[in-house]
């Protein structure tokens, strides 16, 4: 369909629902706002997150626009179900999130406190530095290293080692030998 097809159809979609309107209005104008106030209550009463903002647009429409707001109306009844069913599934997906249990919150502090940073056990900056520039973020990782395999990192000494023994020791990481 060309552009101009497509816009030939638009112009006479909008001119058949000004036409309904026209006709809804002026014929059912007596009973039509009660009607549309019923509508958007029971639109309302199935989709209760909407119901307010449905309500205030209503009163809107009816007092500034002058109109019955029917079609507005029949536009919240018809999709309130489905906005209630896609409220509820998110209210699920919530309450699944949320579930954090005391045991699972144990097993996240006690990981964090095994995995602290090697920043925490107060190290000299060359030692850090030399650390860092070898991928030792953690302390649990520097216990898990011999001490030979420490002292074949390039610029990592005996006193290095010495003061990183020193360090885990003091912070309570292992037991003094």
């Amino acid at each position: 369909m060309s552009l101009v097809s497509a816009v030939v159809v638009a112009a006479i979609l909008v001119l058949a629902k000004k036409a309904v309107e026209l006709t809804l209005e002026n014929e059912y104008a007596s009973w039509a706002p009660a009607l549309a106030r019923l509508w958007v209550s029971w639109a309302g009463f199935i989709c209760r997150s909407r119901r307010q903002q449905w309500s205030a647009d209503l009163q809107y429409v009816q007092r500034d626009d002058h109109i019955s707001g029917l079609i507005q109306a029949t536009s919240c009844l018809v999709s309130s179900p489905f906005l209630a069913i896609r409220d509820s599934e998110k209210a699920v997906r919530a309450r699944r999130r949320s579930r954090l249990t005391l045991a699972m919150a144990r097993a996240i502090i006690s990981s964090l406190e095994s995995e602290r940073s090697i920043e925490t056990l107060g190290l000299s900056d060359r030692t850090a530095r030399v650390l860092r520039a070898h991928r030792f973020l953690t302390v649990d990782q520097l216990r898990a290293m011999k001490e030979e395999e420490l002292l074949h990192i390039r610029n990592f000494g005996r006193a290095a080692l010495d003061e990183v023994k020193e360090k885990i020791v003091a912070g309570g990481f292992i037991q003094p030998s």
